[in-house]
């Protein structure tokens, strides 16, 4: 009797215990994916950074200094430990507290940025107006610090500063700092070549030829334009490295008739001539395909209309004709008229408002009136003045113009398409990472048939437990 306790005891501990973890699908932990991080960036590469665009753009290298260096290092792990949005302020009375200058007046800059895993490119974009430029741009700024410090969110902290004093020589080591004046030259990674602007054309476009050191940045600064611009321009994309020799397209703010050049494999199309014919030029990796897309014809009138066929290989600057000279363009819309613009007043006639510059006689010449007319319909002689604001009839009946008229089209039926509420990105000064679907959440998602097994196991472990339970009962009946 006492091993059918036990039995049943056993089969009822073991009947809890399968439940209990069933009954509440435990969590399966995200295996982290082994991504590779790029290399952090220091306060060295920030300060490198920053000179290679001064002496990019003509001005000498800013020098290291200890004291602002522990400033800046400062102020990045204030801005960390409170996860700050904002510059600290005052960062001239700041440095100078710290000793630099000695107590003579001083002049300071600083410059932040915060994100994760930023590159030193990410961070000059993000530094790449007037007010962030000024460490290059301005001439008088000597020495320079920088600090890096992680919030507990894992944002990055980046923090620039550069200072100078007022009616000071540049020197290696500033009154009132103690520490170690080394050579006393600026931190200047590799070769830098000073951007020299190129020399404009005609139509007010600079043609850039990249040099050793030179960055997108720098070559912004001075032509005083944005990196996004110039890769516009040039249809680079953000991801694009600059190569030594690189030839980059610059508009001037006199720039005019510029298109920018297409894409590797994009077709350019070209513009009818004076028949109406249409000829294209073939150019590197094109091919009949994509060019009868681009003009919206098909392969088949190509190759009929240049006697070749579809498996022809084409060759570079290969003339295709790809509209005959017999086809009629598009008319073109006449301008109205300025009678046929006029609208009528109140009392059903036309006026025309009297506007700074204007005399009867313009106004006369400007809607194809007779000037006695003019004079007539308004009771005026030559020698009227007229002032802005006058409202001078104009007896005239414009000419009717053109309403076009369109067939009705019976719309198709088409789907209705709910919309539903979906997640907006809102761009920011700092990377947001985004959590692609990957193995982990379709195995958490997997806990769906967890749930559709967990009723049938349920069920057969109570059979099971009631049917040894009954069999015990019986048992002691038996006994008794």
């Amino acid at each position: 009797m006492m091993k059918k306790k036990y039995l049943a005891l056993s089969v009822i501990l073991l009947l809890a215990l399968f439940l209990n973890p069933m009954a509440q699908p435990q969590p399966t932990e995200a295996k982290s994916s082994q991504r590779p991080q790029q290399q952090q960036v220091t306060a060295y590469d920030l300060i490198s950074a920053m000179n290679v665009l001064r002496m990019s753009i003509g001005n000498n290298g800013l020098i290291m200094d200890d004291t602002i260096n522990a400033v800046a290092q400062t102020t990045a792990q204030i801005m960390a430990d409170q996860n700050l949005s904002w510059h600290i302020g005052n960062v001239g009375g700041r440095i100078q507290a710290a000793g630099y200058g000695a107590g003579q007046r001083i002049f300071a800059t600083e410059n932040f940025a915060m994100g994760i895993n930023l590159s030193i490119d990410q961070i000059m974009v993000m530094w790449n107006d007037p007010d962030h430029m000024l460490p290059a741009t301005n001439p008088h700024y000597c020495h320079v610090g920088a600090g890096v410090a992680t919030a507990s969110n894992g944002f990055t902290y980046y923090v620039l500063q550069a200072a100078y004093i007022a009616g000071q020589p540049c020197e290696g080591r500033p009154p009132g700092n103690p520490g170690d004046p080394g050579t006393g030259q600026p931190v200047i990674p590799g070769v830098v070549t000073p951007v020299e602007l190129a020399e404009m054309d005609e139509n007010g476009i600079y043609t850039h030829l990249v040099m050793p050191g030179q960055s997108f940045w720098a070559i912004a600064v001075a032509y005083q334009v944005t990196i996004k611009d110039i890769l516009a321009w040039n249809n680079l994309t953000e991801s694009y490295k600059l190569q030594i020799g690189d030839k980059l397209i610059i508009l001037s703010p006199k720039a005019k008739a510029y298109v920018p050049p297409p894409k590797l494999g994009e077709v350019e199309v070209s513009s009818p001539a004076a028949d109406g014919s249409i000829t294209h030029v073939v150019k590197p990796y094109e091919n009949l395909s994509k060019i009868a897309e681009a003009y919206g014809v098909t392969v088949k009138r190509i190759t009929e209309l240049n006697g070749i066929k579809e498996t022809t290989p084409l060759g570079i600057g290969w003339e295709l004709l790809i509209v005959p000279s017999n086809h009629t363009p598009t008319p073109t819309e006449r301008p109205l008229t300025p009678i046929e613009m006029l609208t009528p007043a109140a009392d059903g006639k036309y006026y025309h408002i009297v506007r700074e510059g204007q005399n009867l006689n313009w106004i006369a010449d400007y809607y194809g009136v007779n000037l006695a007319d003019l004079l007539a319909w308004n009771n005026l002689k030559e020698t009227s003045v007229i002032y802005p604001g006058d409202k001078l009839l104009l007896n005239v009946t414009p000419p009717p113009t053109i309403t076009p008229t369109f067939t009705p089209v019976t719309p198709s039926p088409t789907a209705t398409i709910t919309p539903t509420a979906t997640n907006t990105l809102i761009p920011s000064a700092t990377p947001i990472q985004t959590l692609a679907e990957s193995s982990e959440v379709r195995e958490v998602n997997g806990t769906g048939v967890g749930k559709i097994l967990l009723p049938v196991f349920a069920g057969i472990a109570v059979i099971v437990a009631i049917t040894l339970f009954l069999r015990y009962r019986r048992g002691q009946k038996r006994e008794e």
